[in-house]
């Protein structure tokens, strides 16, 4: 039989198993009622919010849980420890500070609507991310994958101390670039050019492929809520004009011409990849007709 009357200080072996014991009782017990908040409250709340209440309720069970068993199985006075170790008391309060703020932090994004599940964002400062996706958001950490496919946590306090940049789902985003062209070609002779190669280009607005449409619409409606947004893009009518393609002289010198091309793009992670095929294509367009790239 095992001797319960073994001491590990002040504490008998079988305090110390029981406050184990409990500890991970209440780990397991805290993780099933989390999971039975978000299953109710999932269809309730917008966006990632179910969560919220869930994590909450979570981590204030394991706080009185392990805090009555320090004091009360375990003996602990915590009275007496700050009082003894006060420098380890003002060092323990300091590193929960950082903990307090990312707490805030997920507490404004979740609440105040900073972004959602699957919105693409950027941030800027330290530690800065290239474009990338909201995987998850928690109570002190969210979780991005950036376009490379790398996954990035991050803590909360970042979104709300440094520049973020959104893009929301279902909307639609300028991107542009350069061209330099000979000093003798005209501005409207290559607007034409690259009107022409936006319109035969699906992923450029204002065209929206129909087909892509169609079965976005049929997916989205047997998926559960949170779709909104894109459904409400699919049903949009376009002001064509407002989205058709500009081409802006940007410089002038002796030897070329600099214009600025501003499209309209609803892919915002694929948009590398469609300015890269767009200028491919003005590349080989213009030397047709007659205008020279420098």
């Amino acid at each position: 039989m095992v001797d319960t009357t073994i001491f590990i200080g002040n504490v008998s072996l079988a305090d110390f198993l029981l406050f184990i014991f409990l500890f991970i009782v209440t780990i397991l017990i805290s993780n099933v009622i989390s999971e039975l908040i978000k299953g109710f409250l999932k269809g309730k709340l917008k966006g990632s919010r179910y969560k919220i209440p869930a994590r909450v309720v979570q981590y204030i069970l394991v706080f009185l849980v392990t805090y009555y068993g320090l004091s009360n199985i375990l003996g602990f006075d915590f009275r007496a420890f700050f009082a003894a170790f006060g420098i380890m008391g003002i060092v323990i309060a300091f590193s929960a500070q950082q903990t307090i703020q990312n707490v805030i932090g997920g507490l404004f994004i979740l609440l105040g609507d900073l972004f959602r599940l699957d919105d693409w964002i950027e941030t800027s400062g330290l530690p800065s991310t290239d474009l990338a996706q909201v995987k998850d958001i928690g109570l002190t950490r969210t979780t991005l994958r950036e376009v490379s496919g790398s996954i990035v946590t991050l803590p909360n306090s970042v979104f709300i101390s440094n520049k973020l940049v959104k893009y929301p789902r279902g909307d639609f985003f300028r991107a542009f670039f350069s061209l330099k062209v000979s000093p003798k070609a005209k501005v409207e002779k290559v607007k034409e050019v690259i009107d022409e190669i936006c319109s035969k280009n699906e992923k450029i607005l204002p065209n929206i492929p129909r087909r892509e449409k169609r079965g976005l619409r049929k997916l989205l409606l047997t998926l559960p809520g949170g779709h909104e947004q894109l459904l409400g893009f699919l049903d949009r009518k376009l002001d064509v004009k407002r989205f058709e393609p500009e081409v802006l002289i940007k410089e002038i010198s002796k030897d070329s011409l600099t214009v600025e091309v501003f499209v309209w793009i609803w892919e915002i992670e694929n948009k590398q990849r469609i300015i890269s095929n767009l200028l491919d294509q003005i590349r080989l367009d213009l030397p047709k007709k007659g205008i020279k790239l420098v």
